[in-house]
């Protein structure tokens, strides 16, 4: 498309879409159709008429609206402005019934499919009503049927747990905070085609792309984005990080050998053997002292096992056992995985990689972290009260939070 023809047809676009914004359903009061009567007998233009009289909210009139108070004042001379037929349908639903209708979506959105149909089914007076009816409702309300966030469930019990973390995270002094270190593990994957290696291009472009407003152009080739399987896409390369003092460090989990186009999952066993070979000497390299750290590690089975939580005592790295689960918000390393993706986006070589290409790379990734981002992986280190607050303020209480 020519640029003049794209210009044009933005143009043309924006002007639908400021008319369909201007459109309301708001009424007209008795005041404005005695104007507007008033106008008509000076013999005033129905065009210039518009420019003097709103609606209720304030929104412009269309022509329809005038004519239709002219012709009912012309057939009915005795008419005052006060019935319903001219200027809008009065609402059919008293404010308490609006209310009703309001308060039942938020009540039982995420427990049941919370639709119109579903409105009327539980709220039986609003089977007088049209569908139209229930819709302009909510919409006044400012509710629109939009699709769900893909974002993690926090069960209910686990909400409660995150409150007293946080309120135990406010009690406790910076200083002891700024010893936090955190563990997790996360995988990336290499691609073994051609086509995966595209795939995996588009994937680092993200998912936003400027477009035409109206959609015309939804399928051209650079709009189009990676394919959603692109993440189980190639072998994949799995690694253990340890981020502390903002410094972060790393282990890359071996090869089965049984099968080798597959990398082994973190065990009790492993997980014990990185501790007790690693932890130590990653705490003393980010603190440069031997004093103990606390840890802070998610969920896993493996990561709590008995055995996991010796090893990470005696490797000065105590675990914090009040952490709540389903709280990857509240670990730091995750957000640092996120900016090491980043960094292994802009890397990324024309040509298809090795294992042995993608862990060197992977190697200077991590090292480019430690020398250029350490002061905002210190912020995220050290900023556990500041987390604490969004978990408290958040609605309701111990939901997740924007980290």
């Amino acid at each position: 498309m020519a640029p003049r023809f794209r210009a044009r047809a933005a143009k043309k676009f924006s002007g639908v879409m400021k008319r369909k914004l201007k459109a309301s359903r708001a009424r007209l009061d008795v005041w404005t159709r005695g104007v507007i009567w008033g106008m008509h007998l000076g013999g005033m233009k129905r065009s210039d008429m518009l420019k003097h009289v709103k609606k209720k909210d304030g929104s412009p009139l269309r022509l329809n609206t005038l004519d239709t108070v002219i012709s009912k004042k012309t057939e009915s001379p005795a008419w005052r402005g006060e019935d319903s037929v001219a200027g809008g349908r009065p609402h059919v639903l008293t404010d308490r019934e609006r209310k009703q209708v309001v308060d039942l979506v938020f009540r039982e959105r995420g427990r049941a499919k919370v639709t119109i149909a579903f409105c009327k089914k539980t709220l039986k007076f609003l089977r007088r009503v049209s569908n139209t009816c229930v819709s302009d409702v909510l919409q006044e309300a400012g509710l629109k049927w939009m699709t769900r966030r893909l974002k993690w469930y926090i069960p209910k019990e686990h909400k409660e747990s995150r409150i007293l973390y946080a309120q135990a995270m406010l009690r406790k002094h910076q200083s002891t905070l700024s010893r936090f270190v955190y563990t997790d593990g996360t995988t990336f994957y290499i691609a073994r085609t051609f086509n995966e290696n595209l795939q995996k291009k588009r994937l680092a472009l993200g998912k936003y792309v400027y477009r035409m407003a109206n959609g015309s152009d939804g399928l051209f080739e650079d709009n189009i984005g990676p394919s959603m399987y692109a993440k189980a896409q190639g072998l994949p390369v799995k690694i253990w990080g340890f981020l502390g003092n903002g410094r972060l460090h790393y282990w890359v989990l071996p090869i089965d050998q049984d099968a080798e186009t597959n990398t082994t999952h973190m065990n009790g066993v492993r997980y014990q053997g990185l501790v007790a070979s690693k932890f130590s000497e990653w705490r003393k390299s980010c603190f440069n002292d031997s004093q103990p750290c606390p840890l802070i590690q998610d969920g896993e089975r493996c990561l709590w096992q008995a055995a996991s939580v010796e090893a990470l005592r005696k490797a000065g790295c105590p675990p914090v056992m009040e952490f709540p689960k389903c709280s990857p918000d509240l670990n730091a390393i995750e957000a640092v995985w996120g900016m090491l993706r980043e960094r292994l986006a802009k890397t990324e070589p024309v040509r298809m990689e090795t294992r042995a290409d993608f862990l060197s790379r992977l190697r200077r990734a991590v090292q480019w972290l430690n020398d250029y981002r350490s002061a905002e992986m210190l912020y995220l280190c050290t900023n556990q009260k500041e987390r604490a607050h969004d978990v408290l303020a958040a609605t309701p209480p111990g939901s997740r939070t924007k980290w």
